[in-house]
């Protein structure tokens, strides 16, 4: 068995033990710089992890940088998810928890992320301006992102 199906087999028994205790919005943030729409956004997910026995939490950082059609910056938009974790039986390795954030606990919080982000969006004037959907082409590449802004 190579060691990729090891550490696959390991996060699928881990998998099957984890119940999701909550999500938690931390922080949310949104400035608008100028009044012009737009064209194009630069997104970044940052992730930490804390484990204690019999839990794993995971503090997602989402910040979106929206930019007009000649580069200025139109807006900057953050959130501060916290999503906890709890589980049976004994502790899982580091590893075991890094690779859950990757592949399973991202993806219950990138819908709360993305609807704050769509809501603040909508607050500073921002019409129409929603994240794309989470897209994980190749695991060695990891994730992106596409933001589109107002339909024309």
């Amino acid at each position: 068995m190579s060691d990729q199906q090891g550490e696959f087999a390991q996060l699928s028994k881990f998998v099957a033990r984890v119940d999701l205790r909550g999500i938690v919005a931390q922080e949310c943030h949104a400035v608008r710089h100028s009044g012009a729409a737009p064209e194009r956004a630069a997104v970044s997910l940052d992730t930490a992890l804390s484990f204690r026995p019999g839990a794993v939490d995971y503090r997602f950082t989402l910040t979106c940088q929206a930019f007009d059609a000649s580069d200025e910056p139109v807006a900057d938009l953050s959130v501060v998810l916290l999503t906890s974790f709890i589980f049976d039986g004994e502790e899982a390795s580091e590893s075991v928890y890094e690779a859950f954030g990757t592949n399973v606990a991202v993806m219950t919080a990138y819908p709360y992320l993305r609807q704050h982000i769509h809501d603040l969006a909508g607050r500073i004037g921002l019409v129409n301006f929603t994240l794309g959907l989470l897209k994980q082409p190749n695991k060695a590449q990891g994730f992106s992102i596409v933001a589109t802004g107002p339909s024309q």
